[in-house]
């Protein structure tokens, strides 16, 4: 059992989605499917998600930097 979630973590997993039991494959499955679906490339250079897909970067980025990705 890990030890108990930051306000942080817990933050970062709600923007990608997520329960705070999720485990590190469901974290990297599902940031790999929140950038596929909000980068510009796949919305047909559309930049309207551009805000969302940069909130799912750092969402992901304190994650790994704080050992559950």
């Amino acid at each position: 059992k890990r030890p108990r979630l930051t306000k942080a973590q817990m933050d970062a997993l709600a923007v990608l989605d997520l329960e705070e039991t999720a485990d590190l494959h469901q974290v990297k499955a599902r940031y790999k499917e929140l950038v596929k679906r909000f980068h510009p490339d796949a919305n047909g250079g559309n930049r309207g998600s551009e805000e969302r897909l940069r909130q799912v970067i750092k969402a992901y980025g304190h994650l790994r930097a704080t050992g559950l990705a």
